[in-house]
């Protein structure tokens, strides 16, 4: 195929914002995120709990509580940084809608370890994937910037001098998911607490970076 028909090719693919294409992916984005937020409750046994007890519920069901907590946190995070990202978004293209479906996939199984976490949120065997399911959503939503810089993507064009640090922001998440995922391995209770430097860390980097950055990190 000529160069001149690929260049046509590729450009048929690329999906303004406000295009019918554009909005399906949102939708279904969104529609995952509140399923799999929704999902999180099924992991609460209400006939484990002892009616006789006014306590009973916290009693009977603190780990499951916890891991709801945690997972309604987590998701709730990751969301906000779903809507941050296509707020800078002009177009998709197929990378991205693949990549999309990837961190969907990934989200739509966090229910499943975060019921293991509530049997036991000391435990190596319910720590240990669910912190590995969070590095890979992370790594996705680095890979999802770094593609859609490679495609021209946003809405505006990136100073520069901006994208490393958008890197760094994003890759912080990722370093310290990783960090908390293998010191789970020893300390399963230590890696969950790991968890809380993302925001932290986060903020020192948007502190640090140069003007503009919050519009984009």
């Amino acid at each position: 195929m000529p160069h001149s028909e690929e260049s046509a090719e590729s450009d048929r693919r690329r999906y303004l914002k406000g295009s019918p294409e554009f909005a399906r992916l949102l939708n279904l984005s969104d529609g995952v995120f509140a399923i799999a937020m929704t999902l999180l409750v099924l992991g609460i046994d209400p006939a484990a709990v002892t009616l006789s007890d006014p306590g009973g519920f916290f009693d009977s069901q603190r780990g499951e509580l916890i891991a709801f907590a945690i997972s309604f946190a987590v998701i709730a995070h990751f969301w906000w940084i779903h809507h941050r990202f296509f707020a800078v978004l002009a177009l998709i293209e197929p990378g991205l809608m693949m990549l999309s479906l990837v961190l969907l996939g990934l989200i739509a199984l966090l229910p499943f370890p975060t019921s293991l976490l509530g049997r036991d949120p000391t435990a190596t065997g319910a720590v240990v994937p669910y912190l590995g399911l969070l590095v890979l959503i992370a790594v996705v939503h680095l890979l999802l910037v770094l593609r859609a810089h490679r495609a021209q993507a946003w809405k505006v064009a990136m100073p520069a001098r901006l994208f490393p640090w958008l890197l760094a922001g994003w890759g912080a998440n990722a370093a310290v998911t990783l960090l908390a995922f293998g010191v789970s391995f020893f300390a399963p209770l230590a890696g969950l607490l790991l968890l809380l430097l993302t925001w932290p860390i986060e903020a020192v980097v948007a502190y640090r970076a140069p003007k503009g950055y919050r519009a984009w990190g």
